[in-house]
């Protein structure tokens, strides 16, 4: 069983992977270049966090499903 904590993490993570998922279809259908520079920094914003995250979850020896 997982810390409260950790739980936390994790589902953050399932969270950001979604998030994530959204943002790259976001991206992949703008056609208007104004809408697409906000999907690509909205992409790389979700990206970070996505990353930081699972930084997180590697330094407490969290396995990530």
């Amino acid at each position: 069983n997982l810390k409260p904590d950790e739980e936390l993490i994790v589902t953050s993570i399932k969270n950001a992977r979604s998030e994530l998922e959204q943002a790259v279809n976001l991206f992949n259908e703008m056609t208007d270049f104004t809408a697409i520079d906000y999907a690509s920094y909205n992409l790389l914003a979700v990206k970070a966090k996505y990353s930081y995250l699972m930084q997180i979850a590697k330094e407490k020896g969290l396995s990530v499903g």
